[in-house]
């Protein structure tokens, strides 16, 4: 369902009050700034997800927020978020067992 926000401090207040939630849930505590562009991204990310087999790339420099967003809005739609951590020494093998752990948590669900 899509709806018209004519109040824009009205919804900054909502996803404060989803932040003060994920913060007081997850031991990673994100600390966000809820300007006008973060505002349109989180909506836009969290309305994607909501859609079935609703899925996106984010494509931008590190340190822009793509994962904190992603994130957050996960959390907002009551989604898990996992992500795969890379090291030096990571391989085919390593992805193979990663995707199977994936697999395996997403079966349980």
């Amino acid at each position: 369902m899509y709806e018209e926000v004519p109040d824009y401090s009205k919804l900054t207040a909502l996803l404060d009050g989803y932040l003060e939630e994920y913060n007081a849930s997850n031991a990673s505590q994100l600390k966000l700034v809820f300007f006008q562009d973060a505002v349109e991204h989180v909506t836009r990310i969290s309305r994607i997800l909501r859609q079935p087999r609703g899925n996106a790339m984010l494509v931008g420099v590190g340190g822009s927020g793509k994962q904190s967003l992603t994130r957050f809005a996960a959390h907002m739609g009551g989604f898990r978020c996992s992500s795969i951590e890379l090291a030096r020494n990571y391989g085919i093998a390593e992805f193979r067992e990663d995707l199977k752990a994936l697999y395996r948590l997403v079966r349980k669900a």
